[in-house]
């Protein structure tokens, strides 16, 4: 008896080292990646080559600042500042992590957002007012006739240097991250963010936690031969973070921490390595628990769309492969991620446990909300949730209802009115005007009156609900999730520096105001539900215990799991179909009942028979 008893220990043992192991691995990486150490790391490099009197005349410089005597809104300001040392050290981390000169702006911003300052002008006036007395010894100011620029004269080391190129995006988490209970508490174990992204989008209105802790919990690894064999195709990323970041994951589980932005859709963390890359970065990724893939057709229809073939049925798909005798990657759309499909279809053959993930798009996602928040049959059947029999393109079908109208001459390809119908619905005129002269236009918005009414009637609609005396537009989603969009606009404001002898410079931010320009409502809206469809997809499916993921309309999993996929998004579509989400987004901006009169009553049965709604 006294056996199983050891071995309960042991294992008890283990399971606290390894567990600390990791977690103390995980806590490295979030010190050694994050901007929260960019302070740190800088003065720790140039403390001791900065000569006393330096500091102790920036120390002396900003206590007569502080004991200065002002007009009342600039005294409210600066009895605002933290401790002088605080402010002498943000000032050597600020000017001297870039050996650039530096337009005072941005430095000026940074320096009063990083003393507390959460009002754009007041950070903007009170950095400047700092850099302007500070200037000297550690920097100096050009005041040319086009700018004012910021020149340091200290260097950090070749290796800082080298580190704070490292901080820039916190790499994917070892361990399984933290839920998000709070909307500022979940993801990591030390760095602290909010759950909603952007700037000045921050907010304690209800945030719908599962959806992420559920995308969480997936166990990713590298795939070792796509890095064998393949080159990383993203010349923008810095090629020896990227390595020295991979490397560190081999053969080990790791996992990607999400986020919403303000409508709620969802976003995976991460730059070197994210769900959400190039074809490259998604080829990369791999489920760490892989399974023996027993549909080996689904993998068929899986390579067929990285070739090309996705606008064939899935029938067609699968009699595509067939006919291949030899599957010449080299002619695919999507190379790298054929080629592993076409080794995970190999695996599977043999009965060999893949990490292979498929993914399939909904076809034109934004017309298919439309279509399922209108009721409209016409619109729906245009991008496939009504059953056509064939895979329907949205993009040509426009194109081909345009030249039935148009001469030959002026005749339009799907590459050509792609653009126009993807921007029009969000109120987009710009777009269409660019791209057709005076007959292709007016045969292009003569077509969209006769294939997309619905979609037409809702942007209608929504544009009627815009309150221009708000400078927040927020309403709720089925699951209780709450999207809070701030109305902004960009504003010029010109910024006179005292210190610098009433020296002026112009300052463009981002200003949280009312508005008469209505046209990103519609798109918000749409956006919102579209990102409450992947929510209730990530519920669904992985409560069948479906490793899935999403990168907004396109659903990433393992290919045994296509079919349950489908019918999880066409039940979830028609339910909103059956729904009066439409009348209660618009009664909760508006403060009073709106009705919504639906095109048909009955579409969510034909939205339940349909085949090709994600494809």
């Amino acid at each position: 008896m006294s056996m199983p008893i050891l071995v309960g220990v042991m294992l008890v043992d283990f399971y606290f080292y390894y567990g600390e192991s990791i977690m103390n691995h995980q806590l490295h990486n979030e010190l050694e990646y994050s901007k929260r150490m960019r302070n740190n790391l800088i003065l720790t490099d140039v403390l001791d080559d900065i000569p006393t009197k330096i500091t102790q005349s920036l120390n002396l410089a900003i206590d007569s600042y502080r004991s200065g005597s002002y007009y009342q809104s600039k005294q409210d300001r600066i009895a605002k500042l933290p401790e002088t040392i605080d402010i002498v050290s943000n000032i050597i981390a600020i000017i001297l992590s870039s050996k650039r000169k530096q337009p005072i702006q941005g430095l000026a911003t940074e320096l009063g957002r990083s003393l507390g300052y959460h009002n754009q002008i007041s950070a903007v006036k009170t950095g400047a007012e700092i850099l302007a007395l500070c200037h000297g010894k550690l920097y100096d100011i050009e005041l040319n006739d086009d700018g004012t620029e910021i020149v340091p004269k200290y260097k950090l080391t070749s290796d800082s240097i080298d580190k704070l190129n490292v901080l820039q995006y916190l790499p994917p988490m070892v361990q399984k991250p933290n839920d998000w209970i709070s909307n500022t508490d979940g993801g990591w174990l030390w760095e602290r963010k909010s759950v909603v992204l952007g700037k000045g989008t921050h907010h304690n209105e209800t945030q719908a936690y599962d959806a992420l802790n559920l995308l969480q919990s997936v166990a990713w690894t590298i795939d070792i031969p796509t890095y064998t064999n393949f080159v990383n195709t993203n010349e923008a990323m810095d090629n020896d973070q990227f390595e020295r970041v991979v490397r560190n994951y081999f053969g080990k589980p790791f996992y990607f921490v999400w986020r919403y932005d303000k409508r709620g859709r969802s976003y995976s963390s991460g730059y070197d390595l994210n769900v959400q890359s190039n074809e490259y970065g998604k080829a990369l990724l791999s489920l760490f628990n892989k399974k023996v893939v027993t549909n080996l057709d689904n993998i068929k229809i899986a390579i067929a769309g990285h070739a090309g073939q996705d606008k064939l049925t899935w029938d067609g798909r699968i009699k595509w492969f067939n006919q291949q005798l030899n599957l010449d990657v080299d002619t695919f759309d999507e190379p790298i991620l054929g080629s592993k499909a076409i080794q995970a279809y190999l695996d599977s053959k043999k009965g060999i446990p893949t990490g292979y993930t498929m993914s399939i798009d909904a076809t034109a996602s934004g017309l298919q909300v439309m279509s399922a928040l209108s009721g409209c049959k016409v619109t729906a059947r245009a991008c496939n949730m009504v059953n056509t029999g064939n895979r329907e393109d949205i993009y040509q079908f426009v194109a081909d209802s345009m030249n039935a109208i148009l001469k030959p001459i002026d005749n339009v390809t799907r590459k050509d009115v792609k653009k126009p119908v993807m921007t029009t619905f969000y109120n987009s005129e710009a777009n269409p005007k660019a791209t057709f002269n005076k007959q292709q236009l007016s045969a292009f918005y003569e077509s969209l009156d006769d294939t997309l009414p619905g979609a037409l009637d809702v942007m209608e609609a929504v544009n009627q609900y815009w309150d221009s005396t708000a400078d927040v537009h927020m309403w709720t989603l089925p699951d209780g999730h709450v999207a809070k969009v701030p109305v902004t606009e960009m504003s010029d404001i010109r910024i006179e520096v005292d210190e610098l002898d009433h020296r002026t410079f112009t300052y463009r931010y981002n200003k949280q105001q009312p508005s008469e320009n209505y046209r990103s409502l519609v798109a918000n809206i749409v956006h919102s539900v579209d990102g409450y469809v992947a929510r209730e997809m990530v519920r669904r499916c992985h409560s069948m215990k479906i490793d899935l993921v999403h990168i907004h309309d396109c659903f990433v999993f393992s290919p045994d799991y296509l079919q349950v996929v489908q019918q999880t998004y066409r039940e979830i579509l028609a339910e909103i179909a059956n729904s009066d989400l439409l009348s209660d987004i618009l009664s909760e901006i508006s403060g009073t009942y709106v009705p919504v009169t639906k095109l048909s009553t009955d579409l969510a049965k034909e939205i339940l028979n349909s085949e090709y709604m994600l494809s």
